[in-house]
């Protein structure tokens, strides 16, 4: 048996939505209109991206198709090797990458791109044509990303994020870094909610961002969440606690362009150097931190493991040869990619608070910079493994409406790894406040206290005997947050204004136990299972989030719901007024 509940969602639930505002959906020819003259480089109209973009993009062909013929004939390409084929193969493949480029340039001439009031547009195709297209109020977030070979050649990507479904966004591909950064100004202020400063005005003569209006806006006291962060739009200001800037005078020197012996710092942390220091990771930190995260150093064992098991049972059978070991280099070189991946999913992090929300960079070899805006938020995850307890080393990730990036370079891991400070710092411009005296020190008792000594729900089945000394459910007045981990921690946060759909799972074994298993649903395609509770707790905790995700967000937000047509006019006679009339 299953009761499901679909409480009635609030009007800025917009990624739950269908239709046109989906980031790829078709819309009509010439629809993208005139876009707003900014700079010298951002003129009207339609434009295409950087010349030399099909040699960045070519070579994605021309490496799949090696790949591809490598993988199926190693063994025979390397018994079989001479000088005429190698010379025969490399002629080969010379002709792939010039049919590549070609190719990449005809595409390249018809995909052209749009920025104008409206949204965002671009348009792709030779023989069929196609326009995706982003309207200015569903964009969630702009990203510049900057792969390493785009990077080498002064190129970035840029990336809308559409609220809608797990892929939905628009890339512009490919854009010199400069331009990038003032075409991601440019749809952050055309995404702005009414009254909003547009992109023209945060953009001084010299090129730096103007930070008078972030600078003025941190007043929150240290060790309580920004009371207003949960709104609609830009994040609002919160507490800045311990290493984070806390005054004009700070922001001045943490935002000001390293010159000198700091070049090499100017290019681990290059593009972001506006708005407010929320977290910055150092190199040495992020080391430690992969050296003392179990669940890492235990991957990277068992794929070692297999590697050589596999390499054991292939000399065993078959004997040493090198095709046998060219054959099993790819297995190898995953374990390196491995390491190299969670290596530059932190190096180089910073953080800062904009006027956009949180702006975010990191990478090494492959750069990127993303904007998280806090009234998109509607989860948080803080997970803090066992030797990153002594240090108080916290990573948080967060699940945004609208945007599907959770691996370990992605968006939504806001805080790789942080100090108390700057966790407190991070979750002060992003979290609404639950609702407790000292929100960030019942956190961190959250994230250290044993399970059997947290208040809360918990199953009281015995058969689930590990969730019953290491998972429990805690309802707060502004969230939901559910414990759990044997060895690291791992504590789930939901804003209870963000609930948007509620499961009751029953079956017989749960009956016989007398147990219910609940289900949180958030927006985009999240949840949070609470599973085991006992059946009466589960009934009750239902029954009082369903409430939450019916009125909290909806009343909240109600004078700014979109208005009738018959209900904008002020001279429409009252009901009253007919009345009398009569």
């Amino acid at each position: 048996m299953s009761a499901t509940e679909h409480p009635t969602a609030g009007p800025d639930d917009a990624d739950t939505e269908s239709g046109s505002g989906t980031a790829g959906g078709r819309g009509t020819a010439g629809g993208s209109g005139t876009a707003t003259p900014e700079t010298s480089t951002m003129t009207a109209g339609r434009r295409r991206t950087h010349p030399i973009t099909p040699l960045v993009s070519g070579w994605k062909i021309v490496v799949g198709i090696v790949a591809v013929v490598s993988a199926q004939n190693i063994a025979r390409l390397v018994n079989d090797f001479s000088v005429t084929k190698a010379l025969i193969g490399a002629g080969v493949i010379l002709a792939a990458v010039v049919i590549a480029i070609v190719l990449s340039s005809i595409s390249w001439w018809f995909t052209t791109y749009a920025v104008d009031d409206e949204g965002v547009s671009l348009h792709t195709g030779v023989i069929s044509k196609s326009r995706e297209y982003a309207p200015q109020a569903r964009i969630e977030s702009v990203s510049v990303e900057r792969p390493l070979l785009a990077r080498v050649l002064g190129l970035a990507k840029v990336r809308v994020e559409v609220a809608g479904g797990g892929e939905s966004y628009l890339d512009i591909e490919y854009v010199k870094s400069a331009d990038a950064e003032l075409l991601r100004r440019r749809i952050l202020g055309v995404a702005a909610l009414p009254g909003a400063a547009t992109a023209e005005t945060d953009i001084s003569t010299d090129g730096t961002a103007d930070r008078s209006t972030s600078s003025a806006r941190h007043e929150q006291s240290a060790g309580e969440l920004a009371p207003g962060a949960g709104a609609h739009g830009a994040a609002t200001g919160g507490a800045v606690t311990g290493g984070a800037a806390t005054d004009d005078a700070a922001i001045d020197d943490a935002t000001t362009e390293p010159t000198g012996a700091g070049r090499l710092e100017g290019v681990l942390y290059d593009g972001v150097t506006d708005g407010e220091l929320i977290a910055k990771i150092p190199t040495g930190r992020l080391v430690r931190s992969l050296l003392r995260d179990l669940g890492f150093l235990l991957g990277i064992v068992m794929s070692f493991v297999g590697v050589v098991v596999a390499i054991g049972l292939a000399i065993w059978q078959e004997g040493l040869s090198f095709a046998m070991v060219i054959a099993l280099a790819p297995s190898a070189f995953t374990i390196l990619k491995y390491v190299f991946g969670r290596i530059e999913s932190g190096w180089g992090f910073v953080s800062r608070n904009t006027d956009r929300g949180l702006r975010m960079r990191r990478g090494l070899a492959n750069t990127r910079t993303d904007n998280i805006a806090s009234g998109r938020v509607q989860r948080f995850q803080l997970r803090r493994p066992l030797l990153w307890r002594t240090p108080g080393w916290t990573a948080v990730s967060v699940t945004v409406a609208g945007i599907d990036d959770s691996d370990e370079n992605g968006a939504e891991h806001v805080l790789p790894v942080g100090t108390p400070d700057e966790l407190g710092a991070t979750l002060s411009h992003l979290a609404a406040p639950l609702g407790t005296d000292d929100d960030l020190g019942t956190l961190e008792h959250l994230m250290t206290a044993r399970a059997r000594e947290l208040d809360g729900l918990r199953t009281p089945a015995r058969l689930y005997w590990i969730s019953r000394r290491t998972e429990v459910t805690v309802l707060l007045p502004g969230a939901v947050i559910h414990r759990s981990g044997v060895l690291g921690r791992t504590v789930q946060i939901i804003p209870r204004e963000r609930i948007q759909e509620l499961t009751l799972q029953d079956g017989p074994l749960a009956r016989r136990l007398g147990v219910l298993s609940l289900s949180v649903g958030i927006a985009g395609d999240t949840s949070l299972d609470l599973g085991g509770l006992a059946r009466e707790d589960a009934i009750a905790l239902h029954a009082t989030l369903a409430h939450d995700a019916r009125t909290l967000r909806r009343y909240r937000d109600r004078e700014m719901w979109p208005q009738p047509a018959l209900g904008r006019s002020s001279a429409a006679p009252a009901p009253a007024e007919l009345l009398e009339d009569r």
